[in-house]
């Protein structure tokens, strides 16, 4: 009894100090344990109290944070119809889109990066889908003072698109070199629309080019923090998927060409 109101005591200052916000955040990669986590969080909480600076240029958070959302928060409407599953097993999470289980996004993790998997779900309701050979997309751990103007970078220059057909066949005249850059950063308190509030953003830029000619439109997609992926905007057009309740659909995986 005694040790259960000490720990609701910490929990009593740790709300003062904010830290309730990022043991939330843990609670969705299945890693809180308070009495464990405690011990770690509390220094850290009186540390950062002391000394109201911005995080140190080393340091790195962890984008699963911003990646997977709460399951509270899914799934969602808007523009279309989204949900979110998540696999820990197969280190995945895949996006269910417009209501319609064979057609989803999925991407992948390890230790250093997160990697596009597959899009199942192209515009007019195709059975196709494609992927890409090499599919780095961010880093696992980005760093904390990345901005617009000073963002992380990377030009996944040796990458190959994959096309298939409804049959799941590669059809080699839509197969072909495909190299593509990738900005990102952070946005501190972003509006994210009225169900999920105002939330620290990572923005993630997708840009394909022709390594002879000119690079193709810019995509842009909106993680936030506990919440998930909720916004989409190329060329002007904007595709959200911010609003709360949304349809549970679940995901058919065997649609997935070779999937892993």
């Amino acid at each position: 009894m005694l040790r259960v109101l000490g720990v609701l005591g910490v929990l009593r200052v740790l709300k003062v100090l904010g830290v309730l916000r990022v043991l939330r955040v843990l609670k969705v990669l299945r890693v809180l344990d308070v009495l464990r986590v405690l011990p770690v969080v509390v220094p850290l909480a009186l540390i950062s109290c002391a000394s109201p600076s911005s995080p140190s240029p080393q340091a790195n958070i962890d984008a699963l944070t911003y990646l997977l959302g709460d399951p509270s928060l899914w799934p969602r409407g808007g523009s279309h119809g989204q949900n979110q599953v998540v696999d820990y097993t197969r280190r995945e999470v895949c996006w269910v889109k417009y209501g319609n289980p064979r057609r989803f996004e999925c991407w992948r993790w390890d230790d250093q990066f997160i990697y596009h998997a597959v899009d199942h779900g192209l515009d007019g309701d195709s059975n196709e889908s494609y992927m890409f050979t090499d599919g780095r997309w961010l880093p696992r751990y980005l760093p904390a003072r990345a901005t617009a103007a000073a963002p992380w970078t990377l030009d996944v220059s040796s990458n190959d698109l994959v096309w298939f057909d409804a049959a799941c066949h590669v059809d080699p005249s839509r197969s072909h070199a495909f190299p593509y850059r990738q900005r990102a950063w952070f946005e501190r308190n972003r509006d994210a629309g009225r169900d999920l509030g105002v939330r620290d953003t990572l923005v993630l830029e997708y840009q394909p080019y022709d390594p002879i000619g000119a690079a193709g439109a810019a995509e842009h997609y909106y993680l936030g923090l506990g919440a998930g992926w909720y916004e989409w905007e190329r060329s002007g057009t904007l595709d959200f998927f911010n609003r709360l309740p949304g349809f549970n659909v679940a995901m058919d995986r065997s649609v997935w060409c070779q999937a892993p």
